[in-house]
């Protein structure tokens, strides 16, 4: 389908190069001779960077929901757990191979995310800032906002490791260990300002 290699493209492109990538550039790679392939299905670069997030974002939510209603716990180790495997577990399943790449890349680009009430995503993060009993409301959002942005660029380094070999494959985090890392973020002290 000409829609699902330019968002394949535009998210490996993005991933590799970085924000300001052209338009052209992707469409080509996407198999596009026409310049305008992209503004054509999406309108503009805002509109593709949102189809790319929300292309994976259907089976990273129903698989962070399945997972939140078999939980026994919902302390911050649990929590956090089925952040990190939902995110896996839905891009493995869609054969992904850049799109942590692409969140650590634009994720001052992205504009959606499911912060709507009653999300999977939601709900685990209202529940991670209501365990962050010190600290403003401020903090506890700031603290969030941390650590959606070090999850991703946990998984961004397991993602780079999976194409690597030797050393540099070792040397990515496990999906454990980007866990323990992420909890320990959000369970460090609150400092005053």
């Amino acid at each position: 389908m000409a829609v699902d290699a330019l968002l394949t493209a535009a998210e490996r492109l993005f991933a590799e190069r970085g924000a300001y990538v052209s338009l052209r550039d992707i469409a080509i790679a996407g198999g596009h001779r026409n310049n305008s392939a992209v503004h054509y299905h999406f309108g503009d670069r805002q509109g593709l960077i949102g189809a790319i997030v929300r292309r994976r974002l259907t089976s990273v939510e129903a698989t962070a929901a399945r997972l939140l209603t078999t939980a026994e716990d919902r302390d911050t180790h649990t929590l956090t757990d089925i952040l990190v495997h939902a995110l896996l577990e839905a891009t493995k399943q869609q054969g992904a191979t850049h799109y942590f790449r692409f969140l650590e890349v634009m994720r001052s680009q992205v504009k959606i995310w499911p912060a709507d009430e009653g999300s999977a995503w939601s709900t685990i993060t209202q529940a991670l800032a209501q365990q962050l009993r010190n600290g403003t409301e401020y903090e506890r959002a700031s603290r969030i906002s941390s650590m959606a942005t070090t999850l991703f660029a946990l998984l961004a380094d397991y993602e780079r490791s999976q194409e690597e070999t030797g050393v540099l494959e070792s040397l990515g985090p496990t999906p454990g260990q980007i866990v323990e890392m992420v909890v320990a973020l959000l369970q460090a002290p609150m400092q005053p300002q």
